[in-house]
């Protein structure tokens, strides 16, 4: 009885190995949700936050709190604040945005500058008020009274088509996960390349 050796065979093979930062789904939004020191026409009165009016908001609960479109809470949110940045002349944050047709249209539309601007709803907790002499709101602005938001707890951020605030605005909308992120994916794409070079081998 003979005994056949089984035969090697070698097929030849292309492997390509790419890093993609992008997809087509639009997943983070970020801008400035309030101006500080920017007086905003409110009808009957001027409206103004003070430079860390929110921060005790969002380091107690605001972290998750939803974006949605135009103030309606009766509609699932297009997404959620993934992280706070007060600086002086403002709050800026970042959302995480949802894959939904809905929440991607919105985006698309951020991103496009059609609708680019961001609103706020909040509770206030401390502001101090400024009354006209001559309150005549009629006439504008110089005989409206004016409130300065010192502390307020912030509900939700929406975007808008005409913000309350001229300074109230995305900033960038973004596909892709976070860049921190990243590394974990670059060690992995590491060890697929150093495993084909040892296959080659």
């Amino acid at each position: 009885m003979s005994t056949m050796t089984p035969e090697l065979r070698t097929m030849p093979a292309v492997v390509q190995l790419r890093d993609v930062e992008t997809t087509d789904t639009l997943t983070r939004l970020a801008g400035r949700a309030v101006p500080y020191g920017e007086d905003a026409d409110i009808g009957w009165f001027l409206e103004s936050f003070a430079a860390g009016s929110l921060g005790k908001s969002i380091k107690e609960a605001a972290r998750a709190l939803p974006l949605l479109m135009f103030h309606d809470d009766r509609s699932f949110p297009i997404g959620a604040a993934e992280s706070w940045d007060e600086k002086s002349d403002g709050l800026y944050g970042v959302w995480r945005l949802d894959r939904g047709d809905t929440a991607q249209r919105a985006a698309q539309l951020a991103k496009d500058g059609i609708l680019n601007f961001m609103s706020i709803r909040f509770q206030p907790i401390r502001s101090m008020w400024t009354y006209a002499e001559d309150f005549a709101p009629d006439l504008g602005a110089a005989h409206k009274d004016t409130v300065l938001r010192q502390e307020a707890r912030l509900l939700e951020t929406s975007l808008v088509s005409t913000p309350a605030y001229a300074g109230a605005a995305v900033e960038w909308v973004r596909s892709g996960e976070p860049m921190r992120k990243r590394a974990g994916s670059r060690r992995a794409a590491d060890a697929w390349r150093a495993e084909l070079v040892r296959l080659r081998g």
